[in-house]
């Protein structure tokens, strides 16, 4: 018997496509969607031409011309929004989807749901976590259902952050503590890059660090402390590590990765 547990998350999904889609898609995110193949996925910043965050997506390729960005719920209009100023001459179209987010959780939740179309790597690279992305009546059901606010305390204690919740619409890169999985530094030219690429090379960090913690009672909201002044705020938990908004100048908690 499977200790796989699963539940329907709180994300929206975009549906990207045409014959420009890779190529635009490639112009305007951080990461490399260039070397994307199909059936898989990658995570990615999509930074204003400033630098600053606009969102934290996942993308995954599902065909040679279909692409889907799945972002933290409350964020997809402003996406669409963001990646339509770009689009010029492109022929690539963009639009919501009443597609879900199916979560699987659990031992072997990787092989146990086996290949398929909308297979997507929710976090950094586990053998226990994988997320299917779809049409729900095409979604698996493998194990037992659960409850979202399930599947987001496994995402605090995976230490990956949230967008509007860890990670604020408006942050310094830096401040994602993520930059190693969403961010390519040798893929060339996208809006933002030229912060993203001055703090990397005169290693400076952002003002404000996302963070992992030992939870040991800490709850959303929490001050965290350091030589009795306070040093940051909880923003997510999880049954074993929290996550919190630190100053640079503290040394309190682990970077994410």
């Amino acid at each position: 018997m499977t200790n796989i547990v699963w539940a329907d998350i709180a994300r929206e999904v975009i549906v990207v496509q045409g014959d420009d889609a890779q190529t635009f898609l490639h112009s305007q995110l951080a990461n490399d969607i260039a070397s994307l193949d199909v059936g898989t996925s990658i995570h990615s910043l999509l930074l204003e031409p400033t630098g600053h965050v606009s969102a934290l997506v996942r993308v995954i390729r599902h065909e040679d011309t279909v692409f889907t960005l799945d972002v933290d719920a409350g964020f997809a209009d402003a996406v669409i929004v963001r990646l339509q100023r770009f689009v010029l001459r492109a022929k690539v179209t963009m639009r919501r989807s009443d597609w879900v987010v199916r979560a699987f959780r659990g031992p072997d939740a990787v092989r146990e749901i086996g290949v398929g179309p909308g297979r997507a790597i929710p976090y950094w690279d586990s053998a226990d976590e994988i997320d299917v992305v779809g049409d729900v009546s095409l979604a698996p059901t493998l194990g037992e259902v659960s409850e979202p606010e399930r599947i987001d305390y496994l995402r605090a204690d995976a230490r990956w952050p949230k967008l509007g919740v860890d990670v604020l619409v408006g942050d310094i890169p830096g401040t994602t503590g993520i930059l190693s999985v969403a961010v390519s530094f040798t893929k060339g030219c996208y809006p933002g890059q030229e912060l993203v690429e001055r703090m990397d090379s005169r290693g400076t960090t952002a003002p404000v660090v996302v963070r992992a913690l030992p939870r040991e009672g800490l709850g959303v909201g929490a001050r965290v402390m350091e030589n009795d002044q306070s040093v940051g705020t909880v923003t997510s938990i999880g049954a074993h590590i929290a996550l919190a908004r630190i100053a640079r100048t503290s040394t309190v908690g682990e970077p994410l990765v």
